[in-house]
């Protein structure tokens, strides 16, 4: 019996492995149903997958049944045997399955030899898949071993399932819907190009030259070629209004090409080695990915790739060039360097599609500041697009291949909607955030780079809510000097003059690093980040504090804010600091200086019970909502295997923003929300009926926010708050405010698909 039970532990292991490490869905589902036909000694096993309205299961793998019944034979919820697994999402073990009152007969199936039947529910975080089910000729019970097996193993591939099925949805209408990790700007639609440069990075090969100096000649007549594309293509951005959109492109690769000992490594192996440019580019790019990804800095990684490919592109005068299209089209690329992102002829691509997960976050960054409809990371065979009709969303970060015709006029009406409701925005994106009722909401901005998408920004928003030190941090080689943060923040606060500028304090750790000061953690969620960084390098957090100080010495607009705080003495400390740094200005001055108003971030679940402690050291609080969620249910956002529990309309998420709201209110601090929910339009409604007046999002999302804010009335909405914190469902709060939204004519505003 023990030999037996090992041998199930055993097969149980290798099916999950083999499944986990399939080269696509249907391989894997292929794989599950044949090792566990014979992992149990069957005759057959087949496996079931529900549809995204939870309406009827479809058989989608079998070994034992007919073959081309696959993705054929379904059954409705409830409807024969698997039917009825998936209804009451339990075990079904019979011994004679035909005499069961439930059994559904299915001629095309091939099921009229087998007797016995069990079948198993597949359930991923509460959401059923699926059943897996196992069938034999002889009339028997399957015993509690086989049960045990199953059960086993239907919960450990669910999440495979899961994840893998995303990626390739079962759709009611005949069309492949994949699903990708990351999408930018709307929605696109049209014929899908394929481009497959002959020569890549990664296939390019090892090559000598015994013209050393030629090849020399070469690569350093490409550095300048792209230093010169890219001056060029920044300065159309500034002209077209994308400020924000230069400075990011800039900073993808504008770090690398003033990297002299980069040039001097490829020049090395050029002459020591006789390499040709390319090859030499990519011994050089190869070492120092290598080096990037034992650091852990995948960003990093990422944009050395992103650079060489550049480089390597411009060497053998590979690029999708503007003369190679006629009409619009959707580029689909392996992988989409920033760089090319910049370069697109709007005109001509329409959006476009990144199969690699070796995409630089710069290229995602920059599709998003220009609006470009995109989804990155998606599980699509290059093959097998080329030419055909295509839908890029990048809103929900989905592609529909060969949609039919009334899918692609659904979606030409949500482009049309968007273009109105675009036009409805624009209409009213210089008047106060004031509901109908008369109540005041400011409605600030998130910034992270002295950006300058709009001349008048600071007449479009109430101020910046957040300003993210750390990304000019990022952008640096090494530590900036007091002098060079000082340009930068007296550059942001003589913009937004005579309006609130609230500057974060250098936050890295977690998902944010700096390559000069790297910070080694097993768990960095819970480790090493925010204040505690800065707390542990005061001379750090001197410098920055002193630099805005002098920034904000004729201006008075500053507001310094802490992150990551999770205990009381972090906050003393800092203050400390704050308040020499403020002594030793004003001796070198010779004059009194301006204080600026001091706050805390609250992200940790602990602050809320030192609110009033904390009240006597600091002037404001704000919500940085998405590490609060995440830090309230202990659950990773960007994890697929738990995102689902990171959910800010669930009853403790919503009970905990009005806690922080009132507890604010009764120590007399005000509360500001700087995280995702406060752009995004039915989180906005649902802070605002609880009582929150100020929010700080994207600029992207300022618009549409204001817009909602103008058109709702906050008593009303107070009254919607009182029903939402008595419900015990998200589902159930999502539906009150999406009924409200209907019955004041917000319904097409707020898009329904994406309400956190």
């Amino acid at each position: 019996m023990e030999d037996k039970q090992n041998t199930f532990l055993v097969s149980l292991r290798s099916i999950v492995q083999d499944v986990q490490s399939a080269s696509s869905f249907d391989k894997a589902i292929s794989i599950l149903v044949e090792r566990l036909r014979d992992a149990t000694k069957v005759d057959c096993c087949s496996i079931y997958l529900i549809n995204n309205r939870k309406t009827y299961l479809r058989l989608e793998a079998t070994v034992g049944l007919q073959r081309d019944s696959v993705g054929k034979a379904t059954l409705a919820v409830g409807e024969g045997l698997v039917g009825l697994v998936a209804q009451k999402q339990e075990i079904v073990n019979l011994a004679d399955a035909p005499s069961h009152p439930n059994f559904k007969y299915l001629p095309d199936v091939g099921e009229d030899e087998f007797l016995s039947f069990l079948g198993v529910p597949v359930i991923n975080q509460g959401e059923l898949l699926g059943v897996l089910v196992i069938q034999c000729k002889e009339k028997r019970l399957f015993g509690e071993r086989e049960e045990a097996f199953l059960i086993t193993l239907s919960a450990q591939i669910a999440s495979t399932i899961s994840l893998n099925r995303s990626t390739k949805e079962i759709e009611d209408f005949n069309c492949k819907r994949y699903k990708g990790k990351a999408g930018s700007g709307s929605i696109a639609i049209a014929q899908a190009v394929v481009w497959k440069p002959p020569v890549t990075f990664d296939t390019i090969h090892i090559m000598y030259s015994d013209d050393k100096e030629i090849q020399s000649e070469l690569f350093h007549q490409t550095i300048f070629q792209l230093q010169t594309e890219m001056d060029r293509a920044a300065l159309h951005l500034q002209e077209s209004s994308h400020e924000a959109a230069a400075s990011g492109y800039m900073s993808s690769y504008g770090s690398m090409l003033d990297d002299l000992s980069f040039e001097d490594d490829v020049d090395e192996e050029i002459f020591s080695n006789g390499y040709v440019a390319a090859s030499a580019i990519k011994v050089v790019a190869t070492r120092r990915i290598e080096e990037a990804d034992k650091r852990g800095d995948t960003d990093k990684s990422h944009d050395i790739r992103d650079f060489a490919s550049i480089l390597i592109s411009r060497l053998v005068h590979l690029s999708p060039t503007e003369s190679d299209i006629t009409s619009p089209i959707v580029l689909v690329v392996k992988s989409m360097p920033a760089a090319f992102v910049a370069e697109i002829p709007r005109d001509k691509v329409v959006g476009f599609v990144c199969v690699d997960n070796a995409t630089s976050s710069h290229t995602t960054i920059l599709a998003r500041d220009l609006g470009i409809p995109a989804v990155i990371d998606v599980n699509l065979d290059l093959n097998e697009v080329d030419g055909r009709t295509i839908i890029v969303d990048g809103q929900n970060a989905e592609v529909l291949v060969d949609p039919i015709s009334s899918v692609v006029d659904e979606y030409m009406q949500l482009i049309s909607q968007t273009r109105h409701q675009h036009e409805l925005f624009e209409a009213e994106k210089y008047e106060k955030g004031i509901t109908l009722d008369g109540e005041r909401i400011n409605i600030q901005l998130n910034a992270g780079l002295n950006s300058q998408d709009d001349d008048d920004l600071s007449e479009q928003t109430d101020g910046i809510g957040l300003y993210r030190t750390e990304i000019a941090f990022m952008l640096c080689q090494n530590l900036p000097s007091e002098e060079t943060q000082l340009g930068w923040y007296k550059t942001l606060l003589e913009r937004f003059k005579d309006k609130p500028v609230c500057m974060r304090t250098l936050d890295i750790g977690g998902d944010k690093g700096l390559t000069y000061l790297p910070i080694d953690d097993q768990n960095p969620a819970l480790g090493f980040r925010g204040i505690r960084v800065c707390i542990d390098q005061p001379n750090i957090i001197k410098t920055q504090l002193k630099a805005m100080l002098l920034a904000n010495k004729d201006l008075g607009n500053l507001e310094i804010m802490l992150p990551m705080v999770s205990r009381l003495e972090e906050v003393i400390i800092v203050k400390r600091i704050l308040n020499e740094s403020i002594h030793e200005i004003e001796v070198d001055l010779g004059c009194a200086i301006k204080k600026p108003r001091f706050g805390v971030m609250i992200e940790v679940p602990c602050v809320a019970f030192i609110m009033e402690e904390l009240a006597k050291l600091c002037d404001f609080f704000s919500i940085g909502s998405n590490d609060l969620i995440q830090y309230l249910f202990a659950a990773d956002r960007t994890n697929p295997k738990v995102s689902k529990i990171f959910d800010p309309f669930n009853p403790a998420a919503v009970r905990c923003f009005k806690y922080l709201a009132d507890k604010s209110a009764q120590v007399e601090r005000p509360l500001a929300v700087c995280g995702e929910i406060a752009g995004s339009p039915m989180g906005a409604l649902m802070l605002l009926s609880l009582g929150y007046k100020t929010l700080s999002m994207n600029y992207s999302q300022i618009a549409r926010v204001k817009y909602i804010v103008r058109h709702v009335k906050l008593e009303e909405l107070k009254e919607i708050g009182k029903i939402a914190l008595t419900l015990d469902s998200p589902d159930q709060i999502r539906a009150l405010y999406r009924e409200y939204a209907k019955k004041v004519d917000l319904e097409k505003i707020i898009d329904l698909k994406k309400f956190n």
